[in-house]
């Protein structure tokens, strides 16, 4: 079938658009939509023009794999020259054009349709400009044409926030002329169009609307001044909401048509950043995390999880049993007494009531998903689960014991997990009589709102088992990476120098605030002392004995971690760490409260690292943010070339992914890998080599990275044929 197909119906050229899965915006659709427009309007017999999409959306926008293509440096078609048929052919051609929009009109779906001298949509229909999250800016006109419909705070919010609005919304606002029915959609869309040729009703060029705009300059200067506030602070790493603001200023100091140059200036330039290279990759990177070969592409068949069996009503037990039932999966939530066990009830029914007072939902419809969730003291009800996840405490022998319980309690093909953050799967199954049933089902706490899950597998873990929590994570809107059984498995084995060299820095007499800020000024959301009190400190010396343990020759220990729990200061869950916190949970530094500690703690470094450590790069005073940040981060990068080295994940991107989502690294800087790309693996073995003189084997480079390095190849590309020398 043609990408864009017409046909006439009562002297109304209906224009189609066809490019499943949402009609996307590609080339051929913007050559073919041209070319529909240019015959409708030249048809003696076309009174007017109704564009529309297939099976049931408008258009989901423009077509990324070409945006992709262009962060890549690869040739592609420019087509800012389709504003010309949005201004010429849709607008301001002899027949007027209606946009009957069904589902969505996302991006430049959306730009199409403002282009159209009248809009109607489905009930619940999303329309918005979401191009910000890849990096970019509208394209087409939306610039210019959203804050002449809905105003000019509405418009700048929909962009810079990348939300967008429900067609009820969108007609209050004046984004849509009318409401029908998705049977009715098409012929109510006739009929305006006929409506506005017979002029009996009014047509609207969207581009030279003024009705909705700001008196003066002056005044749409001071509209914008609060959203220039925001984008000016992010501007150095992010240029492209100030890119956005330039073009709809432009357009409302100077008229519609120079805001459009300046858009189109402003597009071009936003596409060349390294946010856009950054956000776009991982956009595709996200999506790729669930092809797994082997498991997905083996003709297999997902038997997706009806029902979930939970063992542990805690935090993170709860968390999972909340995002099951969210998605209408219905839960057993097992505990070993009724204390616990309401316990546990009473978490998962406070997770629900904070959507309901966020306005997420309603208390009706929330009652109706608690009762999803039904809670057991005993393993009876276990035989009618599919898939059972162990959630409770890290000790081994408990979770072996729970293990044989459930392997004689379930039925043989249901799924047996384990949310294990820490333990080696094959040793929670160590007394199970079929090991190769264990998964591992990592969420990342709190369960029900971080959007990563790990799916850790061993060599013996079938295929259809992988398929299946696959089929898990799709049903309760996680993003999944498959990962290979290891300390730690993906982002907390790769982020574990992560802590330990902000500790060391610390220890040659950096300021451990000064550190916290040059992090958070990367983009992390907090520095990697700030997170530490967030976890606990408890928690991170648990977890970082298994980095100790097995990491030996490439571990740094501080004496400052241990001072801090002996001092009880555990971080927010004792009210103080590096950071005293209020009842609201508000972070202070401490500096006298912790003085003592840091100072012992640099006495113990003195006397462990080599003669003359001294300072990475020279005196610590004139270290700088990209000096601390590498510092950090280097090791880190060193970690996951080990992890691609060692086949830990199937793919560089799914390490990226999981960096994002799991850490809170900058998602425009793509992830991990990705960054270390951009930087250049000679450099970051360089700088390594420099410091693991000093510091010893925590920066010691790895064999891959030195190989990349030598050869000029990228991180991504994976480990060249050969031997694996990672573990050298």
């Amino acid at each position: 079938m043609a990408p864009v197909a017409m046909e006439i119906r009562d002297h109304v050229a209906v224009i189609e658009l066809n490019n499943p899965p949402v009609n996307a915006l590609s080339i051929p659709v913007l050559v073919g939509l041209k070319a529909q427009l240019e015959a409708a309007q030249g048809d003696a017999r076309v009174r007017a023009i109704v564009i529309t999409g297939s099976k049931g959306k408008f258009s989901g926008g423009f077509d990324i794999t070409q945006l992709k293509a262009r962060t890549e440096g690869k040739p592609v078609a420019n087509m800012a020259d389709f504003n010309v048929v949005l201004n010429g052919l849709v607008e301001a051609g002899a027949k007027p054009t209606v946009a009957a929009i069904d589902n969505l009109a996302l991006g430049g779906g959306l730009e199409v349709a403002m282009a159209c001298n009248a809009r109607v949509a489905t009930p619940g229909a999303q329309l918005g400009l979401p191009e910000l999250q890849l990096g970019v800016i509208p394209g087409f006109g939306g610039t210019q044409r959203l804050p002449r419909l809905v105003g000019v705070p509405k418009a700048v919010h929909m962009m810079l926030q990348s939300k967008p609005v429900a067609a009820e919304e969108a007609r209050t606002l004046g984004l849509v002329d009318a409401i029908a029915p998705r049977d009715g959609l098409l012929a109510a869309a006739i009929k305006l169009a006929t409506d506005i040729a017979d002029k009996r009703a009014p047509r609207t060029m969207a581009f030279y609307k003024t009705d909705k705009l700001p008196d003066s300059p002056a005044a749409a200067k001071q509209m914008l001044a609060t959203a220039r506030k925001g984008a000016k602070r992010v501007q150095s790493v992010m240029p492209h909401p100030s890119l956005c603001l330039d073009a709809i200023e432009a357009g409302l100091a100077k008229g519609a048509e120079e805001g459009l140059a300046v858009e189109q200036e402003s597009f071009a330039k936003a596409v060349a950043s390294p946010a856009c290279r950054g956000l776009v990759h991982f956009f595709f990177a996200s999506r790729s995390t669930a092809a797994v070969p082997g498991v997905t592409d083996v003709g297999l068949v997902p038997r997706p999880p009806k029902c979930v069996g939970v063992i542990g009503g805690g935090l993170m037990g709860s968390g999972i049993a909340t995002a099951c039932i969210l998605n209408g999966v219905h839960v057993m939530l097992k505990e070993i007494n009724q204390t616990f066990l309401d316990a546990g009830m009473a978490r998962v029914k406070a997770n629900l009531s904070s959507n309901v007072k966020k306005g997420r939902m309603t208390q009706e419809k929330a009652d109706a998903i608690f009762g999803l969730c039904h809670p057991t003291l005993t393993y009876g009800d276990f035989a009618k689960v599919d898939m059972a996840i162990e959630a409770v405490i890290e000790n081994l022998d408990l979770k072996q014991r729970i293990f044989a319980d459930l392997e004689a309690a379930c039925r043989p093909e249901c799924i047996l997990s384990t949310n294990t953050s820490t333990i080696d799967i094959t040793k929670v199954g160590g007394k199970m009589k079929n090991p190769e049933r264990i998964v591992g089902a990592h969420f990342f706490s709190p369960a029900h709102v971080m959007q990563l899950f790990e799916i850790i597998r061993t060599d013996a873990t079938p295929p259809q088992v992988l398929l299946d929590t696959l089929s898990l994570s799709k049903q309760i809107k996680k993003t999944p990476v498959v990962v290979g059984n290891c300390t730690g498995f993906a982002v907390n084995r790769v982020f574990f120098p992560y802590t330990m060299s902000a500790c060391l820095l610390l220890d040659l007499g950096c300021d451990p605030y000064a550190i916290d800020n040059a992090i958070k000024m990367f983009g992390m959301p907090m520095g990697p002392f700030r997170l530490g009190d967030l976890v606990g400190h408890d928690v991170g010396v648990h977890v970082g004995q298994n980095f100790i343990h097995d990491f030996p020759n490439r571990v740094y220990q501080s004496h400052i971690i241990p001072a801090l729990l002996e001092a009880k200061r555990l971080g927010e869950k004792s009210g103080r760490g590096f950071y005293t916190y209020d009842a609201k949970r508000n972070a202070t530094p401490d500096p006298e409260g912790i003085a003592r500690l840091v100072a012992e703690s640099r006495a113990a470094a003195r006397q462990s690292l080599p003669p003359g450590a001294g300072a990475p790069g020279g005196p610590l005073h004139a270290l700088t943010q990209e000096d601390i940040v590498e510092m950090i981060f280097f090791p880190v990068v060193n970690e996951a070339c080990r992890c691609l080295a060692e086949n830990v994940v199937v793919r560089a991107g799914d390490l990226d992914v999981a960096a994002v989502l799991g850490m809170g690294f900058p998602p425009f800087r793509g992830g991990i890998v990705h960054w270390a790309d951009q930087i250049g693996a000679a450099r970051i073995a360089g700088r390594l080599r420099e410091w693991s003189t000093r510091y010893g084997g925590l920066y010691q480079p790895c064999p891959y990275l030195e190989d990349c390095a030598v050869q000029g190849r990228r991180l991504a590309d994976g480990p060249a044929a050969g031997p694996d020398r990672s573990k050298l």
